[in-house]
Order: structure tokens, then sequence, then C-alpha cells
């Protein structure tokens, strides 16, 4: 097995184990990999919040254009595969993940796209708050003026499901001028720290390097408490229980932003549109990230010709995998989705499946007597009328993946009515464009103080009746008009009489 030392990092430092004695996490991997790295200790949170009030002064004086211009460097330097944290990640990060390299490398350009051009910062936040400048100056909003601060310290638990996501959860934290700590996945650990040395590689004195912490503990460590009770913002990516474990911790007045497990579907007409088309966009959706994101389509409403369209899919899963080969080796995942497969044959559903796909077809009154194993396996319901799948939409659902694209206007209202949170083109799930919402909401918005300064009464703006002192009004006639007006409703029986 080969040991790697990974650090933790407090304040933009990165701390390495220093001896043999120290307390340490370990984790170890399928493909024969095992990390080391010091745990995270009340040492840690002292040194954060010591230090927190001198960074988070600095951070304000930042303009978003800093912000972005330093984003720009960084993010360079990550594209370029130049930094040492890059390249450690970019190696290590298939082997835990069990994603192909192509996943990683395009997770890794994506944020490196992001980072360079400064536009999508800018675009972001305008998506978010309607203006851009927001961070920078006071935004006049009727009669007030509004402008966005920092909550101060945002706690970030990721997720090693999607490198992603624990890169952009920290960009949000970046963006919105906070401190950030990250509790690190024990199944990716190297994508946030490779990510938050290269900050430290290209500046380790610039306040946004020292603004970045992170590190693990075990989830019923005290230590976790403790960094959720100092902490002015929560946001949580992960499954059921660990969402509900978390969120009972967090205390009144901190926002708390949960990514819980959602799951997300596709909606195609085949009589609108093209076939082939249809089948391949619909495997992107289904088989990135081996299924495991919440976007990831699990179940695809097919209105038309399916025996035709099926083999179609089976084509394109062939085609996908030699592309990006599912790599997971792992011995529950691989049973579950056995177990489900066997399930559905044994109840007589249609199952196609080759080595690292499958295809389950099922009428929809059958949609959730078979647990769905993810792994690249697609459930399809034939359906006659698109509308009708609306029922089995709640809470729980995130995207859906809509073929031809000028269905959209017919069903709209009615799919977002029931759950739906996310309308997007068949095949581009996973990419999200400006101004999308996630899980519902804007993202960066339970990391932010929205302030306002509202106009002084001198100003009477256009709603307001006009009068010659409005001072002696407000302050002093106001009560004795109303004790005259209730009085003489006491005395007025209005067709009631009063005993």
């Amino acid at each position: 097995m080969k040991s790697i030392d990974l650090p933790k990092i407090i304040n933009g430092k990165q701390y390495y184990l220093s001896s043999e004695d120290e307390e340490r996490v370990t984790f170890r991997y399928d493909s024969g990999i095992e990390i080391r790295m010091p745990k995270i200790t009340a040492k840690d949170l002292e040194l954060v919040l010591e230090e927190g009030k001198k960074i988070a002064k600095e951070l304000q004086e930042l303009t978003t254009s800093d912000i972005a211009i330093f984003l720009n460097k960084v993010g360079n330097l990550w594209d370029q595969s130049a930094l040492q944290g890059r390249k450690m990640a970019e190696t290590y990060a298939p082997l835990l993940t069990q994603y192909s390299d192509i996943v990683i490398e395009g997770d890794y350009k994506t944020i490196g796209d992001f980072m360079m051009q400064r536009f999508h910062m800018y675009d972001q936040i305008e998506s978010e708050f309607g203006n851009e400048r927001i961070f920078d100056e006071w935004i006049p909003t009727q009669m007030s003026y509004v402008r966005a601060f920092p909550r101060g310290l945002a706690l970030h638990y990721l997720v090693g499901n999607l490198p992603l996501a624990s890169i952009y959860s920290l960009l949000r934290g970046i963006m919105t001028k906070n401190r950030n700590f990250a509790k690190l996945p024990s199944r990716d650990p190297v994508t946030p720290i490779g990510f938050v040395q290269c900050f430290i590689e290209a500046d380790p004195d610039h306040p946004i390097t020292r603004s970045l912490s992170l590190g693990y503990w075990h989830q019923n460590d005290e230590i976790g408490t403790a960094f959720i009770n100092a902490s002015d913002s929560v946001c949580v990516w992960g499954g059921k229980s660990a969402v509900e474990a978390i969120k009972k911790k967090v205390p009144a007045n901190v926002p708390f932003a949960e990514y819980g497990p959602r799951w997300s579907a596709s909606a195609i007409d085949l009589n609108q549109c093209d076939m082939e088309k249809a089948a391949f966009r619909l495997i992107e959706d289904c088989s990135y990230y081996d299924q495991e994101a919440c976007f990831n389509t699990q179940r695809a409403y097919v209105k038309g010709d399916l025996d035709a369209f099926l083999v179609e899919l089976k084509k394109y899963f062939k085609v996908f995998s030699k592309n990006v080969p599912f790599l997971n080796k792992n011995i529950d995942v691989l049973a579950n989705r056995s177990i489900s497969l066997l399930e559905a044959n044994y109840v007589g559903l249609n199952v196609e499946n080759g080595d690292d796909w499958a295809i389950v077809v099922m009428d929809e009154e059958e949609a959730n007597e078979i647990n769905h194993p993810l792994t690249r396996t697609i459930f399809i319901h034939p359906v006659d009328d698109l509308s009708a799948i609306s029922k089995h939409f709640n809470r729980d659902n995130q995207t859906l993946s809509v073929y031809p694209w000028s269905i959209i206007k017919d069903y709209r209202d009615e799919w977002a009515s029931n759950g739906i949170c996310r309308l997007v083109e068949l095949g581009w799930s996973r990419i999200f464009r400006s101004g999308f919402t996630h899980d519902g909401m804007h993202g960066m918005h339970p990391m932010v103080r929205l302030v306002s300064i509202e106009r002084p009464w001198s100003d009477m703006g256009r709603y307001y009746s006009l009068r010659p002192n409005l001072e002696q009004y407000w302050f002093q006639d106001k009560y004795p008009q109303y004790r005259t007006y209730i009085d003489n409703k006491k005395n007025s029986n209005n067709g009631i009489k009063i005993k």
C-alpha cells in the first residue's frame, strides 16, 4: 500500500504530521492508496478565530475586481497544471474516487475556465443579487440602499462524489468575502487540498489564501460541534443522514444551506425529435460521474417508439463506456447493482445490460418498487402523456432534462409546480449556465448578509401623502387622532346595538 502524507491547512498555512505520536486521521482506498494527515484539534479552531478579525478586515477591503483578478491568477496556473497542488490532485483523485481521469480532468478544466474568465464571477453575483457591484457599493433599491456583506466564517461539509462541487463550494465562499473552513470528504480529500495549495503557491500572504482552512474529523468528534457553533454560515453536501445530523446542531440565526440527496430525470418525446440524438444525449446525462451526482438522470419518461430507442441506447452506452470507462470496483456498489437487476429480472421487467451499464424498462406504477442502484443504470418509463409524469415528482427532485426543447413551454409550469427545481436541455444536465438556481435557491445567499440603509423621511418618495409637518403629525398628533377615531367608532352603532 502506498502511503501519502497530506496537510491540514489553517489560515492558509500547511501543517503536516510532525511525529509518529501526533494525532492523525488515515484513509485507505481500494486502489492501494493510504492517506495520512494531522487531526483537526481545538487549537486549530482557536487559530481560526484568533486571526479571523484581521483576515476579515483585509477581505472586506478587497473589491470584487480584486477578487476576480486573484482568481484569474490562480486559475491560469491551475489550468496549466503549473502548481504542485494541481499535479497532486490530478494524480490521486482518479485513484481515490474511481472515476476516469477524463471525468477528473473535465471538472478541473471547468474550474480553471471559471476562475480565468473574470466575467463568470460578475455574472454569478449579478444573477443572484441583481447587481454585480453589490459587494462594493450601496445599491439604490426603492426607498433604501442595499449592500452585501460576508457572514464571517463559512463552514463547508464537502462531498467526494463530485470533485467540481467541493471546489465550487469554496469559490462561493471566496466570492462572498467569507473566511472558509472546509471539512474534507474521506472519498476525495485531495481535490480540495490541492485546490487550496494552489492559492498558497500563488501567493501565501494574500488575504484570500489566509482565509482558507481545511481538515478532517470523524462524524461524532466534538470538534465538529465546536466548529458548527463557531460558524456564521453552514453549507452541507451529503446524504440524508449526514445532512440531518448536522442540521440539528446548527445554532439559531446561522443560515444552513443543504445540498442533500436528490434525484433527476429526463422527459423525451421521440415523436418530435431525432431518436439517435436523444439516445446519446440521454446516455451523457445518465452516465457521467457514474450517476452519482444529483443532476444525473436516473429515470427517463419516454413517449414514442421504445423498441427502436432501446437499440440506440445500447449502442451509445457502449460508445460512452469506451470513451469514459467505468472503473468502480467497490464490492458493495457492484453487489447493490447486481441485486437490483436480479430483482428486476425476477419480477418480469425488461432488463438489458452490459458489463458497465444497464437499462430497465418498467411501467409507471412500478416506478418505486425497484431500488435504483445508480452505476450507469437507466430506468425507462414508457408514457403516452408527458404531463402525467408530474405525479412522480416531489421535494426530492432536482433536474429534469428535456428533449426536444420545443416541448418545454407545454409542460414547464406543471413540472416545476410539482417539485422540479431545474429544467435543462437533454444532454446538458451537468453544465450549469449563468443564472441557474441550485436545489431551488441561490447558493451564495446563505453566506451573505444583505444590509439596508433606509432613506430618511425627508425624502417622501412617491408613495406617501405630503404633510406640511410630518414630524409633528407622526410623533405628536397621530395618537390623539387615533384615540378620537376609536372613540367615535365605539359611540357609533353602525347598525349594531352596543351595550
